[in-house]
């Protein structure tokens, strides 16, 4: 069975032509290997977040998964590290969790990187308080997303989520 990884993307400056042309030439490298071959491919499956939700990529723009041998994934990471966007290789698990405060039930996917740190991301849902995903937009990027080391039980999870939750509807509002 094939490795699997998600490509977690963070921000809105991301250069997706570039992004686009280096996913298109590893896939090419997988597209010419014998079947034998494609087996030993890693699987990097893009998640992209902390972009207008309402806004979204033009199709030509979004990045399709990328398949590389394994002894080129640090030289693709390499690469990719050149484009100065925040990316984080994840492990293919993820999670979901939620809570619920003041009446708004606010929703997360979780992810873990290679380095053991779990990324929180905001789930974007037409159903819920859209001020919130809003104000979420206009903080800083560092604060677009929780994150922590080394994070293990459901309780640590659920501490980082409230903790985070809080810390957004917290922040000064920009134009309130």
């Amino acid at each position: 069975m094939m490795d699997r990884y998600y490509f977690l993307l963070l921000g809105t400056a991301i250069p997706y032509k570039h992004l686009n042309k280096i996913v298109r030439k590893f896939n090419n490298y997988y597209e010419r290997a014998s079947p034998e071959r494609q087996q030993q491919f890693v699987e990097i499956v893009p998640e992209y977040h902390i972009r207008r939700f309402y806004d979204p990529l033009p199709y030509s723009m979004q990045m399709t998964g990328v398949m590389v041998e394994p002894a080129y994934l640090n030289r693709f990471l390499e690469i990719i590290s050149r484009l100065n966007f925040t990316f984080i290789l994840c492990h293919y698990r993820h999670g979901h969790l939620e809570t619920t405060l003041d009446g708004i039930e606010y929703r997360v996917t979780s992810y873990r990187s290679l380095e053991d740190v779990v990324y929180l991301t905001f789930e974007y849902e037409e159903e819920i308080d859209g001020r919130f995903a809003d104000k979420l937009l206009t903080l800083p990027l560092e604060k677009q997303v929780a994150s922590a080391p080394g994070i293990k039980t459901r309780e640590e999870y659920q501490h980082l989520l409230d903790t985070w939750v809080r810390e957004v509807l917290a922040y000064p509002a920009k134009n309130a």
